[in-house]
């Protein structure tokens, strides 16, 4: 007569929660391992490498905000801006509205001159965050650059009541208020900027233009 082994369904539910739960900690391991390799790559300056390594867990870690954004952030070092513009927008589909993930963004964008996006992503950011610091700076650069004077000092001028002891937001600001015709007030800031980044070429353009 034979006899039938039976397994009942619970058991087999256990064996396959413990197999699952092996290769979740066995992908975790990998990722950790990859990720720090990466990283030991990019102090190198080696981007490839570092990306090498992200490439070879990613089919199994592409809903990773982390693995994403770090993918973003080395195909930009390595001057790869379409692939970086598409990782970034990868942890953003991520996390939503991830102000980290969207000032990435627009490292590639400025690389493609997608400066009309560039402005939007800074406005959703300070619709987030009023005060934040390189959403203004960056902001009133942009308005700056496009000799918007008006609209760059509104954000410049903003970012200087927070940051007074910092070199961008001086240099730039000077310039501004050099533009709309502030001469004292730009003198002032170009000083600073001198004071902040000793010999600072464009510092010293505009202390010449101004006295």
């Amino acid at each position: 007569m034979k006899k039938y082994i039976f397994i009942s369904s619970g058991f087999v539910a256990v064996i396959l929660v413990l197999l699952s739960i092996r290769l979740f900690s066995q992908n975790q391991s990998d990722k950790v391992k990859a990720f720090n390799i990466s990283i030991q790559y990019e102090v190198k300056n080696d981007f490839q490498k570092a990306i090498a390594e992200l490439t070879k867990i990613y089919s199994v870690n592409e809903s990773d905000y982390l693995v994403n954004l770090r993918l973003g952030w080395l195909y930009y070092n390595s001057k790869n801006y379409g692939e970086s513009k598409k990782y970034y927008e990868k942890s953003l589909a991520i996390k939503k509205n991830n102000i980290e993930a969207m000032l990435g963004l627009t490292l590639p964008l400025s690389q493609l001159d997608e400066w009309g996006k560039i402005e939007s992503i800074y406005k959703e950011i300070l619709k987030m965050d009023a005060q934040n610091y390189t959403a203004n700076l960056r902001l009133g650069q942009v308005y700056l650059n496009q000799a918007d004077y008006s609209n760059a000092q509104k954000y410049l001028e903003k970012v200087i009541a927070l940051y007074p002891s910092e070199y961008e937001p001086n240099l730039s600001l000077g310039w501004t208020y050099y533009y709309l015709g502030k001469r004292s007030q730009a003198a002032e800031l170009f000083t600073n900027a001198l004071m902040l980044s000793e010999n600072d070429e464009s510092a010293q353009s505009g202390i010449k233009l101004v006295k």
